[in-house]
C-alpha cells in the first residue's frame, strides 16, 4: 500500500509539471502572437509589456526545473518515469528560447516603425509566425497526449519554415541593391525571418523530446 501512495503521489507530482509545461507554452504562443502583431501595428506602451513579461516566462521556466529537480531527487525515477521527470526541463528550456524570440521581435518593432519598405517580407514573416504558432500548439499537444504521429509531422512542417527564410533572404538582398537606401530596413526583416526558423527549430526540439518520452530513442543522436 506504501508503494502505492507513493506511485499516486508521483503521478499526481508529474501531472502538475506537464500543467505548468501546458500553460507556460500558452503564454509563449500569446507573446508570439502580440509580438508579430507589433510589427505591424506599433504601440510603444505594448512593445515594453511584452518585454517586461519575458522576465513571466522566466520565472515559469525556472519553476518548472526547480520542481522537476526536486521531482527527481526524492522519487529517484526510472526508465520512463525519469524520461517524464526530465521532459519537463528540457521542454521548458525550449519554451523560454521562443519567449526571447518573442521579446527580441518586439524590440525589432521599435526599430521598423515608421519604415514601409518590404512589404512582401513582411507578408512572409506574418506566414511563419502563424505557422510556428501552429506547430506549438500541436508539439503541446502531441506532449500532453504522447502522441509521436502527431511529433513526426510537426518535424516534417519544419521544412516550410526553413524554405520561406531562404525565400526571405533571397527576395531581401535582391532588394537591397535595388534599394539601398532602405537597407536597414530589410537587413531588419531577414533577421526576423531568421529568428522565426529559429523558433521552428526549438518546436522541433521540442516534438523530439515527447518522441523521446514515448520511445526512449533520441532522435538527434541518430540522425
Amino acid at each position: 500500500m506504501e508503494n502505492q501512495h507513493i506511485s499516486s503521489r508521483y503521478d499526481k507530482d508529474l501531472d502538475k509539471l506537464k500543467q505548468r509545461i501546458l500553460d507556460m507554452g500558452k503564454q509563449v504562443i500569446t507573446q508570439l502572437a502580440e509580438a508579430t502583431e507589433a510589427l505591424d501595428e506599433f504601440d510603444a506602451s505594448e512593445v515594453d509589456r511584452l518585454v517586461a513579461f519575458d522576465r513571466t516566462i522566466n520565472g515559469m521556466h525556472q519553476d518548472i526545473y526547480t520542481r522537476s529537480e526536486r521531482l527527481i531527487a526524492l522519487r529517484q525515477p526510472m526508465a520512463l518515469d525519469l524520461r517524464q521527470a526530465l521532459s519537463p526541463i528540457n521542454i521548458a528550456g525550449e519554451l523560454e528560447r521562443i519567449g526571447d524570440h518573442a521579446k527580441s521581435t518586439a524590440k525589432r518593432a521599435r526599430k521598423l516603425e515608421g519604415h514601409e519598405a518590404g512589404g512582401p517580407a513582411r507578408d512572409k514573416i506574418r506566414e511563419m509566425s502563424g505557422l510556428v504558432q501552429v506547430m506549438l500548439t500541436d508539439a503541446l499537444r502531441a506532449y500532453a497526449e504522447s502522441d509521436i504521429a502527431l511529433a513526426e509531422d510537426i518535424r516534417a512542417r519544419d521544412r516550410q519554415i526553413d524554405q520561406i527564410n531562404k525565400d526571405i533572404f533571397a527576395m531581401q538582398i535582391a532588394t537591397i541593391s535595388e534599394a539601398p537606401q532602405d537597407a536597414e530596413t530589410h537587413v531588419h526583416l531577414i533577421v526576423l525571418a531568421r529568428g522565426f526558423e529559429r523558433v521552428g527549430d526549438h518546436v522541433v526540439n521540442i516534438a523530439r523530446h515527447v518522441h523521446q518520452i514515448v520511445t526512449g530513442i533520441d532522435l538527434k543522436a541518430t540522425s
